[in-house]
């Protein structure tokens, strides 16, 4: 005799799998970075990335708490508070990424991290929460276009534009 439960297992099981599948196609949650929890293989590149950034990680670090009072004390409309973060890109090497911030509480930061610029056009932005000790750069974006930070970016721009200059 059959049990009803015979019949209802394949379709309890072919529901989660339908359901389960976005969660697979996303792949792994990324992993944002701080020294104290990159792996070992990271660590390297992050202590190359450090020595190379110190001034304009030192100002953006700086001027954080400034900054976080001000999203705190609320944005006003159009306005974007950007954070940058290391991502882990391989087992050996990280990316920076930017980070839309959605809510901060205490140390803990709540963000959408925004697809980089070579991802697909389909990637969506993903939601992350990370501590505050995993921030590189803050950018205040303001809906009329100005820019508040963004110590690291602009320093980054300026490094590859003088790079790029030819010599006489």
């Amino acid at each position: 005799m059959k049990m009803p439960t015979d019949f209802a297992r394949p379709l309890l099981l072919g529901a989660a799998f339908l359901l389960a599948l976005p969660t697979i196609a996303q792949g792994p949650a990324p992993v944002v970075l701080t020294a104290a929890t990159a792996p070992a293989g990271v660590r390297p590149a992050l202590a190359r990335d450090a020595t190379a950034l110190a001034d304009p990680v030192r100002e953006a670090l700086r001027t954080l708490p400034q900054a976080k009072k001000k999203f705190l004390a609320g944005l006003p409309s159009g306005d974007q508070f950007l954070l940058s973060v290391r991502v882990i890109a391989t087992d050996t090497s990280f990316r920076q990424a930017s980070a839309r911030v959605l809510g901060w509480h205490g140390n803990t930061v709540q963000a959408l991290l925004l697809p980089g610029p070579d991802a697909a056009d389909k990637a969506k932005p993903t939601p992350v929460s990370f501590p505050e000790t995993a921030v590189v750069d803050w950018t205040l974006l303001r809906a009329s276009g100005r820019e508040e930070g963004n110590y690291v970016g602009r320093y980054i721009d300026t490094s590859r534009q003088l790079e790029s200059m030819p010599f006489r």
